[in-house]
């Protein structure tokens, strides 16, 4: 017990030393998607801000990009758990282990804070006869309507059977890599619509290319007060959004989790930052701890419920 307790000690003021230097160095952002998309774009924002706070060391953006995620997932959840690797998290962390048997389970990360809450939109080209939610329901009610998504088994695809679940509403999906090749299929009538997040929606129904119908959020979005959210439209699925934000190797100490958490809560508040993320389409939101964690948990059970029912699990 004498020798035990000292070693103890010694483990405790190390801990605690180690936790107040970080970070001594550079840390690794990895990106598990490759550079251009909707987690690239705001982690650059976010290195670029929070490089500003650093004294010594940098937040490097490193794209790992392949299987959908997978790859620059399974990097970080093999990593050290030393906060200098960090994974730009999205909800695909909570659907690739079903869905794409990856090896590891949401629980081998630990969620830092969450920075971009990006709910679902249902969008139409400007020139669509869908002039609101109840035109377009009704003709999903009488005729399957062809709906853009960036993939079968994506969280946008997922929304879609979720309402066709519970509802006589009936859509075919067309699937299509990259958010341009969606967008023109749409605005060229090849589709009737898109399941797509308001970040990338946003952009273009601002410069009114592209109209949004209804949004799965539980308040209206503010730069579009008369687009109803899911629930005002009589959808059966009120909320339904892509989250984005920082989650490091389970067993990563608290200090260090806190000390990240304060980073990313700094860089949310900088007046710069969220200039160029509204500018970019993705509306800074910041939830830490218990409230992000709550987020995944609510993403976990509806989407593990539509896997279930259509067997898009492996």
């Amino acid at each position: 017990m004498k020798r035990i307790l000292p070693s103890l000690v010694l483990a405790f003021f190390t801990a605690v030393a180690y936790a107040a230097d970080f970070p001594e160095r550079d840390i690794q952002l990895v990106v598990p998607f490759e550079p251009g998309g909707a987690g690239d774009i705001t982690s650059r924002i976010i290195a670029e801000s929070a490089n500003e706070l650093l004294n010594g060391s940098e937040i490097k953006v490193i794209n790992r990009s392949g299987g959908g995620g997978i790859v620059g997932q399974t990097f970080v959840s093999r990593s050290r758990a030393d906060g200098y690797t960090i994974l730009s998290m999205t909800s695909s962390v909570v659907t690739n282990p079903a869905l794409k048997g990856a090896s590891y389970s949401v629980d081998d990360f630990r969620p830092v804070a969450l920075y971009n809450f990006d709910p679902e939109v249902i969008a139409v080209a400007a020139d669509s006869p869908f002039t609101d939610i109840a035109t377009f329901m009704e003709a999903a009610k009488a005729r399957k309507l062809n709906m853009v998504t960036a993939g079968i088994a994506t969280t946008h695809h997922m929304v879609g059977l979720a309402i066709e679940e519970k509802s006589n509403l009936r859509f075919n999906y067309l699937p299509i890599r990259g958010f341009g090749k969606q967008l023109q299929a749409v605005m060229g009538n090849h589709a009737d619509g898109g399941f797509w997040p308001l970040g990338e929606a946003a952009t273009h129904a601002e410069g009114g290319t592209v109209r949004i119908l209804a949004v799965a959020a539980e308040t209206r979005d503010e730069r579009f007060p008369d687009v109803p959210t899911f629930a005002e439209a009589g959808l059966p699925v009120s909320v339904w959004a892509t989250f984005r934000g920082w989650a490091v190797p389970a067993g990563t100490p608290d200090d260090v989790v806190s000390t990240l958490a304060g980073l990313l809560e700094r860089v949310g508040q900088s007046p710069e930052y969220r200039r160029k993320m509204e500018a970019a389409g993705y509306r800074p939101a910041y939830r830490a701890g218990p409230e992000f964690e709550a987020v995944i948990s609510d993403y976990r059970k509806l989407t593990d419920a539509v896997i279930a029912a259509h067997g898009l699990g492996r």
